[in-house]
């Protein structure tokens, strides 16, 4: 690790010399080790602690983008599943673009409303608020 990145003290509130998630200075934030970013990826919270970071990551420059890669990135070890199956080579590619190119076309199409999960699972406000269910009203 390098000193940089732990010059901001424990409660990440030093705007002036914490790195964000992105790495660039100011923002106030600092990054959770490896492990709390796998557990973040596959749905877990973060502590209070890394609230600042949560928020960038959510609401920050590049947050779609961020939402859209996570479910390839969780359909990985399926893929490398698919490609290892007997077969032609061709077909497998296929199989494993596929499976790929619809995670993130999903990602896409679910990154909103997961974004508003994530912000009401880490105590903010959700951005957007949830749409009218015509059931209730009727």
């Amino acid at each position: 690790m390098s000193g940089s990145e732990d010059s901001s003290p424990a409660d990440g509130r030093d705007g002036a010399t914490a790195v964000d998630g992105a790495g660039t200075p100011g923002a106030g934030t600092h990054r959770p080790p490896l492990t709390g970013r796998i557990h973040y990826l596959l749905g877990g919270t973060l502590p209070p602690t890394y609230r600042a970071w949560v928020s960038h990551d959510l609401t920050g420059p590049g947050w779609r983008v961020r939402q859209a890669i996570r479910p390839p990135l969780l359909l990985l070890p399926f893929a490398v599943v698919f490609a290892l199956l007997p077969g032609q080579p061709a077909v497998r590619g296929i199989a494993v673009g596929l499976l790929l190119a619809a995670g993130l076309g999903l990602g896409f199409a679910t990154s909103s409303y997961f974004r508003n999960r994530r912000l009401e699972q880490h105590g903010f406000p959700p951005v957007l608020p949830p749409p009218d269910d015509p059931q209730e009203a009727g």
